[in-house]
């Protein structure tokens, strides 16, 4: 099978791990292809982590650990790199490729715009950064189910949370405190919406990161990036990115605003993709985009990556 150019390759960002998650990928480190482990390696030379290692463990301990920004930032872009490895010969040209927050950094590497083990390290130092952020600033996500931009604005705006997700025509994420986000929790309701906590380490995409994207900056602005690559769909508003001075743009003050995913979906459709493959892990990329596709008059078909090994 050899999809066409009218494809685009989803990568998803923090919260789509869930615990012992990385045997979706391969039964042992040595099932992984090649490209696969070499992705894992690196990425735990590089942390100082054995990140397969802790993808595999059920412990509760474990699992929080993973969801440090200087852990699982790369630990999903390996994750990325092993699972597009395992069907690459199987995959013909991609119009776009994009990712979903953090996901961000999986397309980079994958697009070609930065080599793999600068992209890890990239990574690793801004999820340094941002793990002091989280620490410091703590808090966390919401995602409000049946809500639309409008409600999530209202309860943000009532509970002293923000606005840090527009990820479908009914579902928004909010981020803050724990407190603000109880309060969110208490007035979802009110506004038809289903409160949903969210895996993650901090209130990514508010300005509780705004000391972390001052220091990022600096790392964005020495990242050595391709002139030619896949072309990019970016999270600030759906734009194009096919230049390295708008992927520099991208990656600025990307986790102090709210990531603009339905603007990004809108803008493949209008391009003309039709086909819609999501990595792993979880399912959350693949729900999202059946969210959309919901809205449009065309069947639009949405694929697991790995449904294509078979």
């Amino acid at each position: 099978m050899s999809l066409e150019a009218n494809t685009v390759l989803i990568c998803p960002g923090q919260g789509a791990q869930r615990a012992g998650g990385v045997t979706d990928l391969a039964a042992t480190f040595t099932e992984l292809p090649a490209a696969g482990q070499r992705a894992f390696a690196l990425a735990s030379s590089i942390t100082g982590c054995d990140l397969w290692r802790l993808g595999l463990s059920h412990d509760q301990s474990d699992e929080l650990a993973l969801r440090q920004p200087s852990l699982l930032q790369p630990y999903l872009i390996a994750w990325a790199v092993a699972e597009h490895a395992s069907v690459a010969e199987r995959i013909g040209p991609l119009a776009y490729i994009t990712g979903h927050s953090s996901g961000m950094n999986s397309a980079i590497a994958l697009s070609g715009a930065v080599d793999l083990e600068t992209t890890l390290s990239f990574a690793w130092q801004c999820g340094l950064n941002m793990d002091r952020d989280c620490t410091e600033m703590p808090g966390g996500l919401l995602a409000l189910v049946g809500a639309g931009r409008q409600a999530a604005e209202a309860i943000a705006l009532q509970s002293g949370a923000a606005l840090a997700n527009h990820n479908a025509p009914d579902q928004t994420v909010v981020g803050g405190s724990f407190q603000a986000l109880d309060r969110a929790t208490a007035l979802a309701p009110e506004y038809d919406g289903q409160a949903v906590q969210l895996r993650v380490a901090g209130a990514f995409h508010t300005p509780s990161f705004e000391r972390s994207d001052r220091q990022n900056r600096e790392l964005i602005a020495a990242l050595p990036i391709a002139d030619e690559f896949t072309p990019i769909i970016g999270n600030h508003c759906g734009q194009l990115i096919d230049s390295p001075r708008q992927l520099r743009d991208e990656l600025s003050a990307q986790y102090v605003r709210p990531v603009e995913w339905l603007s990004a979906l809108e803008t493949l459709h209008a391009r003309g993709v039709r086909r819609y493959i999501t990595l792993g892990p979880g399912n959350v990329m693949a729900g999202l985009v059946r969210r959309y596709g919901k809205t449009v008059p065309e069947r639009i078909q949405i694929r697991r990556i790995s449904q294509l090994s078979a």
